[in-house]
């Protein structure tokens, strides 16, 4: 388990390291390139709510100023772009994290580096390894979980007196 383990920690370090993921926020001018006249028909529509704004009676400045501020307060919020750091311990947890992060587990592939590193590993038995051998025939790759959950397995029937904890 520990070999699979530190093999899982090293692929996901790489990948959030080629990624750029680092959890923080940044802002994605990518909307305004991919969908020009997306933007530019917002920019009339503020405009002529603006104008009806400005010139009904009961608005005026103040509703007006209120107005922009507000919108562009949101449009900075949806520019906000985050990548979440992977993390090891997510892997099998169903909780708050996977609305932030989604399930990258499962869609996530490791390299073919890090398959040959565990089936190359001695510690590692020879059940996991065959059954990866199986999966990547079959499937052409082997995802996060799959090899997370057969070292999970595997940990749990060598030792049955111990209550399973997952992503441990």
């Amino acid at each position: 388990m520990d070999v699979i383990k530190n093999v899982l920690n090293s692929e996901i370090d790489r990948i959030n390291r080629q990624e750029g993921r680092d959890g923080k926020a940044r802002i994605n001018g990518e909307f305004f390139v991919n969908h020009p006249w997306l933007c530019l028909a917002m920019l009339v529509g503020y405009i002529a709510v603006g104008v009806v704004m400005y010139v009904s009676p009961y608005m005026g400045m103040g509703w007006f100023i209120g107005f922009t501020a507000f919108l562009v307060f949101m449009s900075a919020m949806l520019l906000l772009e985050i990548k979440p750091v992977y993390r090891y311990e997510d892997i099998g947890v169903l909780d708050l994290r996977v609305c932030y992060n989604g399930e990258w587990y499962f869609s996530r592939e490791l390299s073919g580096d890090a398959v040959k590193q565990i089936l190359s590993a001695g510690s590692v038995s020879s059940h996991i390894k065959n059954r990866i051998e199986s999966i990547v025939r079959n499937k052409g790759s082997i995802d996060f979980y799959d090899v997370y959950d057969l070292a999970r397995l595997e940990n749990q029937q060598q030792d049955p007196t111990r209550t399973a904890q997952l992503a441990h």
